[in-house]
């Protein structure tokens, strides 16, 4: 049964806060078109490549039986057409889907674009030369999708068949595979396995922590890792250098990415975006918390003890004992002098043994 390859086109938006604004304030976002957005491309396509691309590990038996047989494929992108950036969805089916499964299709593909993997790409930060941009897929008005079928290519498949086994006699191309053994608690979660050495400290067999899918926990080629019985469940994403320790969690549509590490009992959860930093005890990070390094210091802070961040935390700062942040609060210190914060207040702490710097393992804490 011959395949077929189709673009599924889609109108794209963005909100692009400039570097010279300070604190996120909702009047000054610029809302850009996707006819401006061509200078930003390689910068959203390298967070859709962490994000993860492909929309069809999604379609299972059970909810959409009919589509899980006939789509082979579906991988996000974007692309220019027209002098205007778009969405696209490639999607490769075979020749039998019928045009009530196309509408099915494009039905399924809204949906992630509006509630799943478009809702959870929109939330990502994603860092360009002049600013910072949030990328919507779905649009609310004048939505519709434009389709192109692609011609067949005989040659690209025929290399893209022999690829993989020229990657296997070197390096295996993914980084861990899922085993069998599932938690003692959440049976859905399952132990990974290291297939190759990862970072300097996790040998190819090292059995690693739990998730729920590969969406979990990044395949390329960084230090990513889930040590001990750390878990990365539901749609959350652990990528670029992040570590998770001891029963650390990510869960819901978590981003915990770049430098960040977590220990002990603490959670990402909900929207919280993590870049850089340490998050340990039974700090919780949470609702659309941010958590990253000061642009100009690059110090990350260190959240602990039974603190709760909610708003944007970035800089020399240390949130400890019951301290919180709360939604919309931004906490920013442009300084190396270290802040500590807790329920009763902030201070400047004075001991320079609690500096948290760039490392984002330091586990200093001031004392209560």
């Amino acid at each position: 049964m011959e395949n077929l390859t189709f673009k599924l086109y889609s109108p794209l938006t963005a909100e692009f806060l400039p570097d010279d604004n300070r604190f996120w304030q909702e009047d000054e976002l610029v809302e850009l078109s996707g006819y401006e957005l061509s200078d930003y491309a390689a910068a959203i396509s390298e967070q859709i490549e962490r994000e993860g691309d492909h929309l069809e590990q999604y379609l299972d038996d059970e909810n959409s039986p009919y589509l899980a047989a006939h789509v082979k494929s579906i991988r996000i992108s974007v692309e220019e057409r027209g002098g205007e950036l778009c969405g696209c969805a490639t999607v490769v089916v075979d020749e039998d889907l019928t045009e009530r499964g196309w509408n099915d299709l494009q039905e399924y593909l809204s949906g992630q674009y509006s509630d799943g993997w478009g809702e959870g790409f929109e939330q990502r930060d994603i860092q360009v030369e002049d600013g910072n941009l949030n990328v919507h897929f779905w649009q609310e008005e004048r939505f519709a999708f434009t389709v192109e079928q692609v011609a067949n290519e005989p040659q690209l498949e025929q290399a893209a068949v022999h690829t993989p086994q020229q990657t296997k006699s070197s390096q295996p191309a993914k980084k861990y595979e899922i085993t069998d053994i599932s938690h003692p608690v959440y049976p859905e979660l399952h132990r990974i396995r290291a297939l190759r050495q990862v970072g300097t400290d996790v040998p190819a067999g090292t059995l690693g922590g739990y998730v729920q899918s590969e969406a979990n926990l990044s395949q390329d080629s960084d230090d990513a890792w889930l040590y001990d019985d750390s878990i990365s469940r539901d749609e959350a994403n652990v990528c670029g250098g992040a570590q998770l320790h001891d029963r650390a969690v990510a869960q819901d549509l978590a981003l915990v990415s770049g430098s960040s590490t977590m220990y002990d009992n603490a959670v990402a959860c909900d929207n919280a975006i993590l870049t850089a930093g340490c998050i340990r005890n039974d700090a919780i990070v949470c609702g659309n918390a941010r958590v990253r390094e000061n642009a100009a210091t690059h110090i990350a802070p260190v959240v602990t003890g039974q603190s709760v961040v909610m708003g944007d935390l970035s800089g020399s700062v240390v949130v400890y004992g019951r301290g919180f942040i709360l939604p919309g609060q931004t906490v920013d210190n442009p300084t190396r002098r270290l802040i500590g914060l807790n329920e009763r207040g902030a201070a400047i702490v004075r001991d320079p043994g609690l500096t948290p710097g760039c490392d984002g393992k330091n586990r200093n804490t001031p004392e209560r």
